[in-house]
């Protein structure tokens, strides 16, 4: 090797080669941000479309149909859904991944442009923006004191919100719980009709006399003077003064037919601190930035800004993911360590020499320093996959070192100086070494490659492990043979435990010799035993239960409640805050965040119930233990739907659900579609394990309907759009102006006072201008009647849907898929079709992607295998390794009860690049034996001895380096506990299976060569 050979000839080159990447190892982790996941951008583009006294039917049918019709033209659409709610619809489209976000933007811009012409007139302007995984809520304040909610609202949105939203990173504060500042124009329908004037009149006058226009410049002179008109009023005294008409020749002003009102903008959400009301902050970062640095970045701001705040007003942080993501990358940190510490104590106990434990030991701090280096280069993150890569890695970085110093030992144990036998030992071994780390290359490429969503999450896992593992083997062919050539020596001081620890090995030489004698005198039993093994652990995948990801426990959980449709704010709030009262009494509940309505859908009948626990070690419980306790606190209550799940991780939003199941049925038929829905409820009921049972479908809102005799409205001169639009201003409430005072400016609200609109056939006595000048009352061409409409239209792909929603107790995800689809092959009707969502969807195309990267990266292991040996048989026996490692894989997970899930199919693609270091290793010592004269056997009897403890040691070395992700006892370590679980499982039944299995089929292969070239061959006449 001519790179050992440099080295080895020159210290300081090769020191200063290694040196240089940990500098810049070392320069770039204090400059790398810290985040819970990668920064991956998904093109996901959400349309906002509010028109103000929308139903349901008429959003959909007026405004989200047509936004459909227009988008679903742009190319690369995935999915597209909609819903239609009162006053808001709202339409996500789902690109395909290899859309660009911002592209896709724009051409959603382009379409929703075009169609506005197509829109209501009076529908606000659609907002088209890009839900932003990365830009999720990261913190909550809440902001409470003695005040008023106004003046809580003012100081919340004037002293908080302006401040936070100028830091570096913050995305948007929206607000929860506020009343903002707001005039009332409270109209007073008798009076108005005793002056023969139309709500009308009052919006028009308010918008005609409260202006100020610029009015151009004016030359005095040799002086210029700017010309503005002051027609603004300031004041809600003012604004009663405001002249509607002086057609009679006495004005009438707005205070002669209202009340002029300086108050609050109605009430339509909540939020509360155990207990106490509060006006709620949601903090967003904004795509990319650190999760970490913007939450320390805004409680250094809250210091700051507290004390200026007015006297009893507080704020707290009822809510901050960045606690959680700091102690988990601390923990990930903490298992890095700590396994990096008992592989080095491993291979001090097989080797009993400081000197060639500290030379093996130096690839790893060497390798993780370099790998900072590129973490930084790539603009990747600590989050979860780049620290669980370097968790994982930790026994793998050190493999190449020893058995490059193994090697050394051996050669200087036959009598070598150390310079020759570092020489000798590196080339002879080298080729091995590259092709195992190939190998491992080979397995993380593709998984870097991956397609899908989560594809994207794991390409910084493969990438991060890919070249951590490259600079070790840099490290092997560079500072170890360099160091071990100055620093071994033939013989040294074992001591009494030294000795021991030889005894035992050579008695492990002793056993495996003649284990190894006897599996080549008994092949066929040995294939046979080793085939009854494999087969039994594809029976354990099947009981192994499959699921996409086990839950973390990160002392918080969310309870949602919906009451029926229809429910006011006032009995939402009750409810909720009741609710939260017996939450807080569950023992180790910190506190409770409740927040009701808000947001673009500002659904006052559902409230969010934030449960915060103390830590995972401070309890007696697990989060899932709590969540099911919680869940039976409100079982079987009537009028209320309750749904208990984890806390979103990215967020929530963007009209993605976080329930566990979502089984969408699609068609045109609402009603039929919530016949099948209930039917599936019905029997997933039955089936135990499903819990949060709900549907979309939300029916039976309240309405009142308001028929227009359009005959008798012609020959009164009474347009229709008039009818629709004076009964929005009188009852919704219309925005007529707006009001300046005090540097802020503020809406002027016009409103039917509370007292003339108690009973639905009050509508009936007001009035409307017709065309022709008097007032018509509205009693001669409308009739109203009481009924009951949609509160929601769910639509996908076009088409109306409803989604069956549950979350699962004891049960696996894979199991409840299974379930399902054979209902619905079952019992789902022929003109009705359906597909998963959510985490069913994400869970099927992730399997997929991953047993295609499977399949490649044991395409790619065989091409490197084939190339190093220059053959196509050796690669087959090497790979009998593979199959083999299921055994342990399937075993682990069965036995410590882990789901099969992403990260133990990553796990068991990992495996297919270890399992075949031990294997190459054996091979190829065999090969130069038999190139030195012996025969199949003979050489085969002495290379498994030889290489044995290199096998040991390596296999060992990785298996004590990940035992501290496997025992999961981290935040966050359920997650990455299966991954690990299935390697260690692997990596025990490989490493022993492939001891006796691959020289066995090495022999029974080349027997067949043999046997091949023996066989006369048959010549033709």
């Amino acid at each position: 090797m001519k790179l050992a050979d440099i080295s080895i000839r020159r210290p300081v080159l090769a020191s200063v080669m290694v040196g240089v990447l940990a500098v810049f190892g070392l320069w770039a982790y204090p400059r790398i941000g810290v985040d819970l996941f990668p920064d991956v951008e998904f093109p996901v583009v959400v349309i906002t479309a509010i028109y103000p006294g929308a139903d349901p039917a008429t959003m959909e049918s007026k405004v989200i149909h047509k936004l459909e019709e227009e988008v679903s033209t742009i190319n690369g659409i995935k999915l597209l859904r909609s819903t239609s709610m009162e006053n808001v619809g709202m339409v996500i489209i789902q690109f395909e991944l290899e859309r660009r976000a911002d592209l896709a933007v724009q051409d959603v811009r382009d379409k929703v442009a075009g169609a506005l012409q197509l829109l209501p007139p009076d529908l606000e302007p659609p907002v088209v923006q890009r839900f932003d995984v990365n830009a999720a809520p990261i913190m909550a304040l809440a902001v409470s004191g003695k005040l008023s909610p106004r003046e809580i609202t003012k100081v919340a949105d004037d002293q908080i919100k302006r401040r936070l939203q100028t830091i570096s990173g913050v995305g948007g504060v929206e607000i929860l719980g506020g009343q903002e500042r707001e005039f009332h124009v409270w109209i007073d329908p008798q009076r108005l009709e005793s002056y023969g004037l139309a709500a009308g009149d009052v919006l028009q006058a308010l918008a005609a006399q409260n202006v100020e226009i610029p009015g151009g410049r004016l030359d005095v002179g040799s002086r210029e003077l700017t010309v503005k008109t002051l027609g603004q009023v300031h004041s809600a005294a003012e604004l009663s003064q405001i002249i509607i008409t002086a057609a009679m020749g006495t004005p009438v002003r707005i205070g002669d037919v209202a009340g002029v009102e300086d108050g609050e903008e109605e009430r339509r959400s909540h939020s509360s601190v155990n207990g106490t009301a509060a006006v709620g902050l949601v903090v967003r970062k904004q795509s990319g930035a650190n999760t970490v640095e913007v939450a320390a970045a805004v409680r250094k701001a809250l210091t700051a800004i507290t004390p200026l705040l007015p006297p009893g007003v507080e704020v707290s942080i009822p809510t901050d993911n960045s606690t959680f993501i700091s102690n988990t990358i601390n923990d990930v940190q903490f298992d890095l360590l700590y396994g990096a510490i008992l592989a080095v104590l491993i291979i001090f106990l097989f080797l009993y020499d400081w000197r060639a434990t500290l030379i093996s030991a130096l690839a790893l701090p060497v390798s993780v320093i370099a790998t900072f280096a590129f973490i930084k280069a790539m603009g990747f993150t600590f989050n979860m996959m780049t620290m669980l890569a370097l968790s994982l890695s930790i026994g793998i970085l050190i493999d190449d070192a020893i058995v490059v110093i193994e090697n050394i030992h051996r050669h200087l144990r036959s009598g070598k100086p150390p310079m020759k036998a570092a020489a000798d030992a590196t080339a002879e071994i080298g080729l091995a070494v590259m092709a195992t780390t190939a190998s491992i290359l080979a397995v993380f490429v593709p998984v870097a490659t991956m397609q899908g969503m989560v594809g994207r999450f794991f390409k910084q896992f493969g990438l991060t492990v890919a070249f951590a593992v490259s600079v070790s083997l840099f490290v092997a062919f560079t500072l170890t043979p360099m160091m071990s050539a100055r620093l071994l020596t033939v013989e040294a001081h074992k001591g009494r435990l030294g000795h021991w620890v030889d005894a035992r090995l050579a008695t492990v030489d002793r056993f495996y010799r003649q284990a190894l004698s006897w599996a080549l005198a008994h092949r066929g039993l040995t294939v046979l035993i080793a085939t009854v093994m494999f087969v039994s652990s594809l029976g354990l995948g099947a009981v192994v239960p499959k699921e996409f990801m086990v839950a973390e426990d990160r002392s918080q959980f969310l309870v949602k409640l919906e009451l029926p449709a229809g429910t006011g704010l006032a009995s939402t709030e009750h409810y909720a805050e009741g609710a939260a009262e017996e939450l807080r009494a569950i023992p180790g509940v910190l506190s409770t965040f409740v927040t009701v309505g808000g947001g673009s859908q500002n659904e006052v009948n559902r409230a969010d119930i934030q449960v915060n626990t103390v830590g995972r070690r401070e309890r007696t419980y697990t989060q899932l233990e709590a969540m099911g306790y919680a869940r039976g606190l409100f079982v079987n209550r009537p009028n209320v739907t309750v749904a208990v799940e984890p806390v979103n991780a990215m967020g929530g939003g963007g009209g993605f659900r976080a329930a566990t199941v979502q089984y969408v049925i699609l068609g045109d038929d609402y009603d039929a579609l919530n016949r099948v829905a209930q039917s599936l409820i019905q029997h997933l009921r039955g089936l135990g394990g499903y819990v949060d049972l709900d549907t979309t479908f939300r029916g039976g809102k309240p309405e009142l309907a308001v028929s227009i005799d359009r005959d008798r409205a012609a020959d009164l001169g009474v347009p229709v759009a008039s009818i629709a639009m004076t009964l929005r201003s009188l009852i919704a409430g219309d925005k007529a102006t707006e009001l300046t005072t005090g540097g802020d400016r503020f809406d002027v609200r016009v409103q039917l006072q509370d007292s003339f609109m108690q009973r639905p056939e009050d509508i009936l006595g007001l009035k409307v201008r017709s065309t022709s000048g008097p007032l018509v009352h509205l009693a001669n061409v409308i009739a109203v009647s009481p009924g009951a409409g949609p509160a929601k239209i769910e639509r996908q792909d076009r088409q109306r849907q409803v989604t069956v929603f549950a979350n699962l107790s004891g049960k696996a995800l894979g199991t409840a898929i299974t379930e399902i689809d054979d209902w619905a092959a079952q019992n789902l009707p022929a003109d009705l079709t359906s597909k998963w969502s959510g985490m069913g969807d994400i869970m099927t195309d992730s399997f997929k992607n991953l047993f295609a990267s499977l399949i490649l990266a044991v395409i790619m292991v065989f091409l490197i295998l084939a190339a190093q040996f220059e053959s196509v048989l050796y690669p087959l026996t090497i790979m009998l390794s593979l199959p083999l490692s299921l055994v342990g894989a399937m075993g682990g997970l069965a036995a410590t009860r882990a789901p099969l899930g992403i990260m133990a199919m990553i796990g068991v693609i990992l495996l297919m690049g270890l399992v075949t270091k031990n294997a190459i290793l054996l091979v190829d010592y065999t090969n130069a034996l038999r190139e030195k004269g012996m025969g199949t056997v003979e050489a085969l009897l002495a290379a498994g001895p030889v290489r044995l403890r290199p096998i040991l040691m390596t296999t060992a070395a990785m298996i004590f380096g990940m035992v501290p992700v496997a025992l999961g006892l981290s935040e966050g370590g359920e997650t990455r506990a299966p991954m690990a679980v299935a390697v260690i499982g692997g990596l025990l039944t490989s490493t022993l299976l492939t001891l006796l299995v691959v020289p066995v089929a090495y022999a029974i292969s080349d027997s067949m060569v043999v046997a091949l070239r023996r066989r006369p061959r048959q010549t033709t006449i």
